[in-house]
């Protein structure tokens, strides 16, 4: 048996293998595994090419697999048997519940996925631009024009979760709350405008450490130590920035503990549920 975690799976593939590896990855990620990587085997177009492929691995090995056309996607099945390998078809039988439920069959043409998502990169793209534009509260005056505007002290994630909301395609915004600074009159007219406006809070004790490294990681002068890494400091700032959001019934999300991708996961919800 191969040692490494990344020699025993491999994902084949018609096409880029794009969507396919981060399928493979995003279910690898349930299991918590240090070296959770995948071979990538892109660009397969025939019998020959396939096969040759699959005769480089040895067992134990998993094949994760999509091909558009079921003549390779049948193939494929039978040469990971007869190889001893351990296979799973991604698009079966996904197709096959789709096609009866639209009673129309797929056209086995390849890259179909990334022409069709030719729009949203250029969407991404510009909600990406936009969101670095607008990060910690810079350019206040076009908050009206971002898609979901994010609030809250300062090192409570607001910047990673923007930029990956960003990624997904929407112009992101982020206003931090300044510790005797009322919130700004921009936010509150873009909220007034129909813009969400979202409050990420964070537990005290964590924030204090967060705080303590970025605190080290840029050299800053002691005299700011008390306002920025002092505990109690620290618990004043958070409750009077609940506060603001009681008071303007911002949707509140913890992002302690919490990874990047399911803060942005709750964040949608609540825009959805609110446009819904």
């Amino acid at each position: 048996m191969m040692d490494s975690l990344s020699e025993r799976i491999s994902v084949l593939s018609d096409g880029t293998g794009d969507t396919a590896e981060n399928y493979v990855l995003a279910i690898l990620a349930q299991f918590q595994l240090k070296d959770a990587k995948v071979s990538r085997f892109p660009k397969i177009k025939n019998e020959r090419e396939l096969c040759n492929i699959l005769k480089k691995f040895n067992a134990p090995h998993l094949v994760a697999y999509t091909f558009a056309s079921e003549k390779l996607r049948k193939v494929a099945w039978q040469l990971i048997r007869d190889e001893g390998l351990t296979g799973i078809d991604l698009l079966y039988p996904a197709l096959e519940v789709f096609t009866t439920f639209l009673k129309i069959h797929p056209t086995e043409k390849t890259g179909i996925l990334h022409s069709t998502q030719a729009v949203g990169y250029f969407q991404r793209i510009e909600a990406i631009e936009f969101t670095v534009k607008h990060d910690d509260g810079m350019k206040l005056d076009e908050l009206k024009m971002a898609d979901i505007i994010l609030t809250g002290v300062s090192r409570s994630s607001k910047t990673p979760t923007s930029i990956y909301l960003a990624h997904r395609g929407y112009k992101v915004a982020n206003v931090p709350l300044v510790p005797g600074i009322g919130v700004p009159q921009e936010l509150l007219d873009a909220e007034a405008d129909g813009i969400p406006v979202i409050f990420l809070t964070i537990n005290a004790v964590d924030l204090e450490r967060i705080r303590k490294v970025r605190f080290q990681t840029l050299g800053a002068k002691a005299s700011r130590a008390d306002s920025y890494i002092d505990s109690n400091k620290i618990r004043e700032e958070l409750e009077a920035a609940q506060r603001l959001a009681k008071q303007h019934r911002w949707p509140t999300i913890d992002v302690t503990n919490k990874a990047i991708e399911e803060t942005a996961s709750e964040i949608l919800l609540l825009v959805n549920s609110k446009t819904s």
